[in-house]
């Protein structure tokens, strides 16, 4: 039966380069102005917490998301956060600029066609390798293992990008893989010359956020490549395979991915451990994702 897609050819050369995919993308989606903004006030020294929340309340939609991720069994906090100043002053401002970050994401993905990739599927992939990326990290004492959750969030990122600008490419490898089994990730590398990890990673260092992002989701399917973020990019190469095996959400694989074996000696847990870890970011995951879907 032929294809109803553009062939693998014609939909690479379509592409065009990884900048040119980029710098395209970029001009259709982006973080909003108050990401920014919020960046500059935090650093600010003469900042208080009341300019920081009038800055949040500027932007009514973003303050209900973010408030209503607060209030989630994920953060899990001891107390209902009713109020903007509550958030700032009870969450902590690391912990707001992750939540604003996040809900400016999902937003700003939000345009991609109905039909073309099923979003909360997407995300509950995503969510669910970003907590057990940040369990795995902190379960084997690694350092600053916070901080991974938010790269294994978005670590798929390029995939939108390619289903927001590539569909027809997209289709045909989803087609590809169900009729012979190879990794996305191979055959995106086979066709366009570099993956949706390294789309994500530079749609990322064009939004400016730090290399402490940018680098783990550029090298989650090859760690033992990453440098100075090493840690944090096994730890989402290792809960990505293990979510993907198991069928949390999908993001794009749908088959078994294997484990580098750079990744399982980096963060040295053995695997009933890691199993324990992943039933506990599938417990999770649940009410997060209908949080990212809400509008």
């Amino acid at each position: 039966m032929a294809s109803l897609y553009p062939s693998s050819t014609s939909a690479a050369q379509s592409a065009g380069g990884l900048e040119s995919l980029v710098a395209e993308v970029n001009k259709l989606v982006s973080l909003p102005d108050i990401y920014y903004r919020l960046e500059e006030t935090i650093v600010d020294p003469t900042s208080t917490m009341e300019v920081i929340a009038n800055l949040l309340r500027s932007d009514p939609d973003l303050c209900a998301r973010m408030l209503r991720m607060a209030n989630s069994a994920f953060y899990s906090f001891p107390t209902t956060i009713e109020t903007v100043e509550r958030a700032v002053g009870t969450i902590g401002l690391r912990q707001i600029r992750e939540l604003v970050l996040v809900t400016a994401v999902v937003k700003a993905f939000e345009g991609i066609p109905p039909g073309t990739v099923n979003m909360e599927t997407f995300w509950e992939h995503s969510i669910a390798v970003g907590i057990m990326a940040r369990e795995l990290g902190q379960q084997a004492g690694l350092p600053n293992a916070d901080s991974f959750y938010i790269p294994g969030l978005l670590h798929d990122l390029g995939r939108l990008v390619m289903y927001l600008k590539l569909p027809g490419l997209m289709a045909e490898l989803l087609e590809r893989q169900e009729a012979e089994g190879q990794s996305l990730f191979d055959m995106e590398r086979e066709i366009l010359n570099y993956s949706h990890a390294d789309i994500g990673a530079r749609l990322l260092e064009l939004w400016n956020l730090p290399q402490s992002i940018c680098e783990p989701v550029g090298k989650h399917h090859q760690p033992g490549q990453s440098d100075e973020y090493q840690l944090a990019a096994c730890a989402i190469h290792v809960a990505d395979a293990w979510v993907n095996t198991h069928r949390i959400g999908r993001s794009g694989d749908g088959m078994e991915l294997l484990i580098d074996e750079v990744a399982l000696y980096r963060i040295e847990i053995d695997s009933e451990r890691i199993s324990e870890i992943g039933e506990v970011a599938r417990q999770r995951t649940g009410d997060v994702v209908r949080l990212f879907m809400s509008h």
